[in-house]
């Protein structure tokens, strides 16, 4: 078991990690979460404490990734690393800033615009003491209601009469960045392959990007800004899929070679290159070609993952 570590960078400095601002926020578009922790506290006139944060929460094969994006934001937060979780955690109100200010001029796209868009609105009553009030704490509450999966059971019978606050609209680009597409698919994206042992001539090929249902304005433009593709309902989530060879490798794969994804996605999608080289040759047909691309399928994705913890 590894223990718990802990990084603290200090304070802000000048950005060299080499990141592309809109890669950032298009992978915090999937990854990150805003967060108001609200609890019990005798020692507060009001009998509770608000501790705003922001965070992101990998699985540690990614902690490098994350420690470009704290580098990104000149070092401020902590990377804290617990069993197989990395988490990039911030906190003090001047870091938060620091993100604050990143997110106004790059904004978040998906629904959690909104979420931010409140997030800010209660850091803003924080700063301004307020929330050491009723009036401003019962604003909190509020916001607190609307955001992410709303109130716990613990907090709304704490609080039973308040409404949440009307949550912002999020108007989506006319076009979609390219690094922030690269950057979102390095956190919801994936490129798979479904190869059985036999009848070669069903092995699939494809690159998805899954996003919850709420989303799918946002996941409809990937049709768009690709020009292929389809989308697939499932549940509560929508999918963006590629599955037709020439389109993968005529336009996903130049792609993702332009725009490059950083995280340790790259390294499925290095196997999913080699895989699609080999269909282009019709080496699936062949019992060799089939053996050589589920030795290749067998080390992506979770397999990778599996084994990267034996």
């Amino acid at each position: 078991m590894e223990n718990e570590k802990e990084t603290n960078l200090g304070n802000a400095k000048k950005n060299d990690s080499g990141l592309n601002p809109n890669y950032v926020t298009g992978f915090l578009d999937g990854e990150a979460c805003f967060h108001l922790a609200i609890g019990k506290n005798t020692k507060y006139k009001i009998g509770f404490y608000v501790n705003p944060g922001f965070s992101v929460a990998l699985h540690k094969k990614d902690k490098e990734l994350l420690k470009k994006i704290q580098k990104f934001f000149g070092g401020i937060g902590v990377l804290k690393v617990k069993k197989n979780i990395v988490q990039f955690r911030v906190f003090s109100i001047n870091d938060l800033s620091v993100i604050i200010k990143h997110l106004d001029k790059y904004p978040l796209i998906t629904k959690k615009h909104g979420d931010f868009l409140l997030f800010k609105e209660a850091l803003k009553l924080i700063i301004n003491k307020e929330h050491l009030t009723i009036v401003g704490f019962n604003k909190i509450i509020s916001i607190r209601a609307s955001m992410n999966l709303g109130l716990p059971e613990v907090l709304k019978l704490a609080f039973p009469n308040i409404i949440g606050s009307t949550i912002p609209l999020v108007t989506l680009p006319e076009k979609l960045n390219p690094h922030w597409v690269a950057g979102f698919t390095d956190a919801e994206g994936c490129f798979f392959v479904k190869a059985p042992r036999i009848k070669s001539r069903n092995v699939i090929l494809g690159y998805q990007v899954t996003q919850h249902s709420r989303d799918a304005l946002l996941i409809k433009k990937l049709i768009t800004f690709f020009n292929c593709g389809r989308l697939e309902l499932s549940k509560s989530a929508i999918v963006f899929l590629v599955t037709r060879l020439s389109d993968i490798t005529g336009i996903i794969i130049p792609f993702f070679e332009k725009y490059s994804i950083i995280g340790s996605k790259v390294k499925d999608f290095e196997d999913w290159k080699k895989i699609a080289k080999l269909m282009t040759s019709k080496s699936h047909l062949t019992k060799e070609g089939l053996e050589e691309i589920n030795k290749i399928k067998s080390g992506m994705n979770a397999s990778r993952i599996n084994k990267d913890n034996t």
